[in-house]
């Protein structure tokens, strides 16, 4: 009788062994899931609430991206379309409640910057791009790292292009 228990033991023991990997492995993905989301929660919320007030102040209809910038001051903006299904972009400010709209079928798009800024520079990677205000002008602005590996960062009018701030290899 002994000698039936003892492969039985080692089996339940192997059964107990594997569920505890399991639940380890499990315990393991909930805590990385709930650590990205908790990290991105204020991401979420920031564009949630800019939505939100866009819609609800009538500057926007469908939205289809979202940027951060932060310079001096933290800047999210929305792009999408507006009720005329016209091109827009809205701009806030972090802890304003003013919305600044901006017409971007007469201006330059996220697309066009990228272009712009990967024609005339040797772009390794953007690492980061959205609209912002400098001097209470809607601008786009643009941070990448070029192939010497430093980092550089430019400011773009919206309305035409022009550059209002450029600093390079910092």
């Amino acid at each position: 009788m002994e000698m039936r228990l003892a492969p039985q033991a080692r089996r339940q023991q192997q059964r107990r062994r594997r569920y505890t990997i399991i639940g380890v492995i499990i315990l393991i993905v909930i805590l990385i899931l709930s650590y990205f989301s908790v990290v991105n929660r204020p991401m979420s919320q920031a564009r949630s609430q800019l939505t939100t007030a866009a819609k609800k102040a009538d500057k926007i209809r469908y939205v289809d991206s979202f940027h951060q910038i932060s310079r001096q001051d933290t800047y999210y903006s929305i792009t999408g379309r507006d009720k005329d299904k016209k091109s827009v972009g809205v701009i806030n400010k972090k802890g304003s409640s003013k919305l600044t709209t901006v017409n971007l079928d007469d201006g330059l798009t996220a697309a066009d910057v990228k272009n712009t800024v990967e024609k005339n520079y040797d772009v390794k990677r953007i690492t980061g791009l959205g609209l912002a205000e400098y001097q209470n002008i809607p601008v786009w602005d643009v941070t990448f790292i070029d192939k010497q590996d430093t980092l550089n960062f430019i400011s773009y009018r919206v309305n035409d292009g022009k550059v209002l701030r450029s600093v390079q290899n910092f």
